[in-house]
Parts: structure tokens; sequence; C-alpha cells
């Protein structure tokens, strides 16, 4: 097989998330019917939490809790009355302005007439949301419900890992040499397994050229296994993934440099522990049909 087939191949395969330390947020989702007076009135008060953080207003946020009332983030820093509880909130809004709350109430346990404890799960935010579990001590003084303490707990994302486990297989190093030049790619997991990322590279007489990165993940819109692709050339396409017998099937689509539109269907295959069969069908660049590749093998780095 010509290197020039792997390189065109190539080019035819194929968020901000935040550490913000944010105060608890509550929004007015109720997950099952109230079962006392005590109850309802400690969800409308959750509803005007959320009101008062969709409207970025501190100074109501703050009123919510008693005078002496103390709130303890996810970092474990704690603010103390309500001055500093809305001092707080007023430096989280005008650091990320239009940031929206959702909450699901898990549980509201009522210890007395004048006590309760709330738990749940907090989000902030709509792209790569960011979640909390929080714990809210609710009392009731002069027949209204404030909050005496609150404390959130950040939930750790879990990892998608799960999804597309039979990836693991591509983990390392794989190359293919002859006298004519080498290729080279590496997969690797990152960011606590929730997506890999792999460097490729062709080399002809010694020097590269072509390279590029590509990073694979679970698509969680589509649900599918998806792919975006990077080369030096300036090119970038993007994939979606589907297992078969023996490795995965990669529907690709993309552009080159130059704007040219691409697109092809990819095999990578298993033969064995050690080898990797790669080959390049339907393959389309403009209006042109391209020719199917011969298999590449790439073997295993030790």
């Amino acid at each position: 097989m010509k290197f020039t087939q792997f390189i065109i191949g190539l080019l035819l395969i194929g968020p901000i998330t935040g550490m913000m330390l944010a105060p608890p947020i509550l929004n007015a989702e109720e997950t099952r019917a109230p079962t006392t007076l005590n109850e309802t009135e400690i969800r409308e008060c959750a509803k005007t939490f959320a009101n008062a953080f969709n409207s970025a207003d501190a100074k109501a946020i703050a009123a919510q809790w008693t005078e002496e009332g103390d709130y303890t983030n996810e970092a474990g820093i704690e603010f103390n009355g309500r001055e500093a509880i809305e001092q707080e909130y007023a430096n989280f809004f005008k650091q990320y302005p239009g940031v929206k709350i959702k909450i699901d109430i898990e549980e509201i346990k009522m210890l007395s007439d004048t006590s309760a404890i709330e738990e749940g799960t907090a989000t902030l935010g709509e792209f790569a949301p960011v979640e909390c579990h929080y714990v809210l001590i609710h009392v009731k003084k002069n027949g209204k419900w404030l909050i005496a303490s609150a404390r959130d707990m950040r939930i750790e994302a879990k990892s998608n890992f799960e999804r597309f486990s039979e990836l693991e297989k591509l983990i390392g190093t794989w190359s293919h040499e002859t006298s004519a030049g080498k290729i080279k790619t590496t997969y690797r997991w990152i960011a606590n397994k929730k997506f890999i990322e792999r460097d490729f590279s062709v080399s002809i007489d010694g020097k590269t050229t072509l390279s590029g990165t590509q990073i694979i993940g679970w698509e969680p819109s589509s649900q599918q296994i998806t792919s975006w692709l990077f080369d030096s050339t300036g090119g970038n396409g993007v994939a979606t993934w589907s297992p078969t017998e023996k490795g995965w099937m990669i529907q690709s689509s993309g552009v080159t440099s130059d704007g040219t539109v691409t697109a092809a269907t990819n095999y990578w295959n298993f033969s064995g522990d050690d080898t990797l069969v790669w080959k390049s069908t339907n393959r389309i660049m403009g209006n042109e049909p391209l020719a199917e590749t011969a298999e590449l093998r790439l073997k295993r780095a030790k």
C-alpha cells in the first residue's frame, strides 16, 4: 500500500468547565408531593431562593438565612452571617454573570415543627454543568422558614469509561514501518478516562510529512462515541464510532485546509493482541470518489 493512500485516509478520519466554587443552587423542581404544610412552605422557600439566584440578587439570597446563619462551600470555606453570605454571592455573580441553577430535592426531614433538614443535588450551568450535593438546616422563626446552616459537597463527574471500555484495547503505541517510511499512532486515556487522545504521525525518509491529534469520547446529546480530529495541514473532521465483531467502524466527515469536503468509512480491526488492521472505504474528496485502500497492519510497540 502506498503511503499517500494512508495519508489521505488519515485526513478522512474524522468544553469549558470551570472549577467554580459555587454557592448552593436552588430551584423549584419538585420530585414528589409535599406531605405536610411545613414541607410545602420549605419548598416555597426553595422557589424564592431560585428566583433570587436567577436574578443575581445576592441581598435577597442572603435574606433566606438567619442573622447568624452559615454557609460552607464545596472547598470547605465557611461564611458566617448574612453580610458575609451576601458578599460571597455578590462576588460569585460578578465572576459568573448569567449562570442559571437547578435543584433536585431528594428529602426533607422534619425534626420538629420548627426545624428540618433538606438534602438534594444542585446543578450549576447548562454546558458542562457542575453538580454538588447539598444539606440545609432550616429553622422556623416568627412563622418564617430560614436557613440556619448550609453545606455543599462537590459530586465528581463520572467517567465515561464503562460506555466505551472496549476502546481500551487501543491504548498504547502502534506503528507500521517500511523502506518507504513510518506511520506511528498512540492512544492514551485523558481526563479521568472520560476521553481518549490519539496522536499520529507519518514520516517519509525520516522527515514528518503529516501529524495530528484526535480526541475520542462519549457525546451525550447523540448518545454515541464520537471523535474530533485536527491535522497539521489545517484539516479537521468528526466521526461516529460503532463496534463491530473484530473492532470498530468509523463513519467520518471532514474538510481539508482548502475547504474541500471529505467523507469515508474507516475500520480499525484487531488481529490478536498485537496487530491493528486499518482500512478505508466509501471515500470521497469533494465530488470525486477515491479508491478503497488496501489493509494496513500496525504492530503494537513492546
